[in-house]
């Protein structure tokens, strides 16, 4: 299975300045996200929990006002989130995982796993392993941004 991966730590500006966000407030975020991804993820204008589950629940999201897809959200020990791809032929899973780097601030790594097919396609396409790089990439900045912003707006303890 072909992955693509990106860590940044979880640091921004918000209106007191540099903003470091602990674990908790990342996988807290993350479950917003998990919830109505809107927000975090432009290209995703729209989402809409169908099932709900013990660890996780089942959504359906709408890309570009047009394309839906479902995905399984799988809860993992508060600190993995795994999106299995449901409707895409070329993606397996997206991961969301929370992590530390050698100074100890919180990071977030989001994974890739592009499924058999969608390895294939790539060999036959080297452009769509790059445009999938290029997009998934491109998401990460806006993410963490989202993560520090939000957490900033629900205040402390919130």
């Amino acid at each position: 299975m072909t992955e693509l991966s990106w860590t940044l730590p979880v640091v921004g500006e918000d209106e007191g300045g540099r903003r470091r966000l602990d674990p908790e407030e990342v996988w807290q975020g993350l479950l917003r996200k998990a919830e109505n991804p809107v927000p975090f993820i432009a290209g995703i204008t729209g989402c809409q929990v169908l099932e709900r589950h013990e660890d996780g629940l089942l959504r359906e999201i709408t890309v570009a006002g047009r394309a839906k897809a479902r995905e399984r959200v799988v809860f993992h020990d508060r600190r993995l989130m795994v999106f299995h791809q449901i409707d895409d032929p070329y993606l397996a899973e997206i991961h969301n995982e929370i992590g530390r780097d050698e100074q100890g601030a919180t990071t977030l790594t989001i994974r890739v796993l592009l499924s058999a097919e969608g390895k294939a396609k790539g060999q036959r396409d080297g452009s769509f392993v790059e445009s999938t790089a290029r997009y998934f990439g491109g998401i990460v900045q806006p993410i963490v941004d989202t993560l520090v912003r939000s957490r900033s707006e629900s205040g402390p303890g919130a």
